[in-house]
């Protein structure tokens, strides 16, 4: 017996420190040792704790297999048990587990009914079942990847069915997102996430487009990842390359050397930027030319004009596809249209297949509704499917897409499928004004994308003829003060950067603007042309043009390695969990070494990434861990105060996880914590009520009569408060109680510290 309760302790203490997975293999490796001595009493406690153990992790992970083992477990110890007492403890157990199932059942609830909606057509209420279902199971931190993929599987095929009934593009287009977000989810064999997405291919062209057709084979899908996996490398290898032969970091900055190298290094990644934007333009050529060889040859002529960073040549392999499409002049009628929105829908599909667009840019009305005003309604945050080439969004903020933006309450509808001379209208200042400069100084720098490139010109030239002054040093002004409040008054802060707003946008705002207010209006869209163009025309001097042009090279190269380092569209530098949890454990081991100060150091870095990584207002059990962490470190340095503050913040942090009252090691733990605190201040009332919160919860947990090690201490730690206050009876009573309790754990005879 003595030999099984010294691995439990051994199990309760690696569980505390590493987490339950190794908690659960100390209590395991302790049941086989009470097998073998047939120690019947140890086996039940052991059976008990291995059900405590599971229930935690149902309740982490929302797992249903997890309360089932859990409840599995508790049986098991209930047949072995001879004790009353132990009896009713594991009783007690295995109800609390049932009704933390019952409420995790309603999401199988929510699946069976939209099964039954969707067998009876009632797509609206099997849509807001499945939404219902997902959001039960969805946690932006700790996703329940198997769940959600069957929920978004489920929505895929309720969207499927909306588009065969209403023949809309967009609702096959929302499918085939659905269905890749499900298998970006999905782990082993996604044969069946193929053959829904050939399905959804299958049934636009039927009904979308009135073609009886095959789809493309997903061969060609899989081909066009594989070019830009391909297209992603070849950057990452020219960086690399670019840095070996002009690297000016490894001399002294006063060194006259240094602006040799450094304008070397910027040419040479403006001419990576330019094949990058050259390799995008072809990419999307091969896409819209598939997509064309399907739907027939365009009913006239026609030219897909890239906006954004792909026209200022600073895009990179990761980046949203911003586009418009110029139809020609007299063209402009209904058949026109639809089939150019038809080929719009078809491209997206394809962009959709490449795996690389997050739901929320779908705008999926029961996962992100961004018209309502209320907040609940805009609830999916996707944290798995990566983010990289993809259209831009549907949000109203974004649409810089031929579909354009859907009428809101204060704007009409706007559309990126336009003839040159009505798209060059929204450079008239009232246009421009009512709708907003945005929209205006996006489509005023263009670059030709594929089509027929007189139209781009023709666009071009009435853009520059139609450039209002007033609207130009608007713009200029504009865009300048919205920049600037991100970057005046920074200090340093030792949290991760935002590259994308904090450092790649303003030198780009910067050039725009003198390309504004020196260049006469002229459109240049390429930023290195337009400094060129500025430096020849003695705009500016030597200087600023190697200056500007070291700038820009400097963001855009920063802002790329930041994607590839991350993977996809993630402008923190370098978010990795696994950073911040190796500070932890360096900090933890400092405080164990009694150097409290290097600890906090430490786990404060470790808390600045964990919150860069999750959010800084985001409850998450890694950022309440460091919180509880650094508050250990003051209470070791003597200063209760600080400690008692970071306890707290832990505290409500792990109420946010698991609920104000949920029974949990995790909200037990600070408030014993802040309990000793408080004695050690001297207000021993407030320690017995942060003691006596802590002990309820241990019981809860545990079971009301349970000997267990935690509620012992506990006890005696109220009896010495009590002492303290100068009310020895009580302060016996409680004693007694722990000592009693320790006597059951550890043995009526056995010599053991507590």
């Amino acid at each position: 017996m003595l030999r099984v309760c010294e691995k439990l302790r051994e199990a309760d203490e690696k569980g505390r420190r590493y987490g339950l997975a190794r908690a659960e293999t100390g209590y395991l490796r302790a049941l086989v040792d009470a097998m073998a001595d047939t120690d019947r009493l140890a086996e039940v406690e052991l059976l008990k704790t291995l059900g405590d153990v599971n229930v935690e992790k149902g309740i982490l992970g929302k797992d249903v297999g997890k309360f089932n083992t859990a409840l599995a477990l508790y049986l098991a110890a209930k047949v072995r048990c001879y004790y009353e007492e132990q009896g009713n403890v594991i009783e007690h157990r295995y109800h609390y587990t049932e009704r933390l199932l019952k409420g995790l059942s309603s999401y199988r609830r929510h699946i069976q009914t939209a099964n039954h909606d969707s067998e009876n057509g009632d797509l609206d209420a099997a849509e807001q079942n499945l939404a219902a279902a997902l959001k039960l199971v969805h946690d932006r931190s700790k996703p329940n990847k198997a769940k959600e993929a069957d929920c978004l599987c489920r929505l895929g095929d309720v969207y499927v069915e909306r588009g065969k009934r209403t023949g809309e593009g967009r609702k096959f287009t929302q499918a085939a997102a659905l269905y890749n977000a499900s298998m970006a989810r999905t782990d082993g064999d996604k044969q069946n996430m193929v053959t829904r997405l050939q399905e959804t291919e299958r049934q636009f062209l039927k009904n979308v487009c009135n073609l009886d057709c095959e789809p493309c084979p997903y061969s060609s899908a899989l081909e066009h990842i594989n070019e830009l996996d391909n297209s992603r490398a070849r950057a990452k290898s020219q960086l690399e390359t670019i840095h070996q032969e002009h690297n000016p970091y490894q001399y002294d900055e006063d060194d006259p050397v240094v602006r040799e190298v450094e304008i070397k290094r910027a040419e040479a990644i403006k001419d990576l930027f330019k094949s990058i934007t050259i390799g995008r333009q072809e990419f999307i050529q091969v896409l819209t030319d598939e997509c064309i060889a399907k739907l027939g040859p365009p009913p006239c002529k026609y030219a897909f004009i890239g906006l954004g960073s792909q026209a200022t040549e600073l895009v990179t392999p990761y980046s949203d596809l911003e586009f418009s499409i110029l139809i020609e002049e007299g063209k402009d009628g209904d058949d026109t249209r639809r089939y150019f929105l038809n080929l719009t829908h078809y491209l997206h599909l394809k962009v959709i297949n490449l795996g690389e667009t997050i739901l929320p840019a779908m705008a999926i009305p029961s996962l992100n509704d961004f018209l309502s005003e209320d907040p609940e309604k805009d609830w999916f945050f996707d944290s798995v499917t990566p983010r990289g080439f993809a259209f831009d969004g549907f949000m109203p903020w974004a649409s810089k897409t031929p579909f354009g933006r859907d009428e809101t309450k204060s704007k009409p509808s706007v559309s990126l499928i336009q003839t040159p001379a009505k798209l060059a209208e929204y450079q008239h200042l009232q246009i421009a004004l009512a709708e907003g400069y945005h929209l205006s100084d996006i489509l005023r720098r263009v670059a030709y994308l594929t089509g027929d490139e007189s139209l781009v010109n023709d666009y071009t030239d009435r853009v520059n003829k139609s450039a209002d002054p007033i609207l130009s040093r608007l713009s200029a002004y504009l865009i300048l003060m919205a920049d600037l409040r991100h970057i005046v008054n920074i200090e340093p802060t030792g949290q991760l950067l935002d590259v994308k707003k904090e450092i790649y946008r303003f030198p780009s705002v910067a050039i725009d603007v003198l390309s504004i207010c020196c260049a006469c209006g002229i459109t240049i869209p390429s930023v290195w042309r337009l400094i060129e163009e500025l430096h020849k025309a003695q705009r500016i001097s030597d200087e600023d043009a190697h200056h500007l042009i070291v700038l820009i090279s400097i963001s855009a190269e920063l802002r790329l390695r930041t994607y590839i380092a991350n993977g996809g569209q993630k402008d923190k530098t370098t978010p990795r969990a696994d950073i911040a949890s190796s500070l932890n454990n360096i900090g933890t081991c400092w405080s164990y070494l009694g150097d409290q100060m290097k600890a906090i150091s430490y786990l404060e870095k470790s808390m600045r990434m964990r919150k860069a990584i999750y959010g800084e207002t985001t409850p998450h059990p890694d950022i309440a861990s460091s919180l509880h962490n650094i508050g250990a470190c003051w209470n070791g340095l003597g200063d209760q105060m600080k400690a008692t503050s970071y306890y707290e913040q832990s505290l409500k942090m792990m109420k946010a996880i698991y609920g104000e009252t949920t029974p949990h090691h995790d909200i037990a733990l600070p408030l014993n914590n802040i309990g000793t605190c408080w004695g050690e201040l001297g207000d021993q009332r407030k320690a017995i009520s942060y003691y006596k919160q802590s002990l309820e919860m241990r019981k809860a947990i545990y079971g009301e009569t349970t000997p267990h090690p935690d509620i012992a201490s506990l006890i005696h730690n109220i009896g010495a408060c009590w002492n303290e206050l100068g009310d020895q009876r009580k302060a016996i009573r409680y004693h007694k109680q722990s000592l009693r309790m320790r006597k059951a754990i550890y043995g009526e005879t056995t010599a053991h510290r507590s």
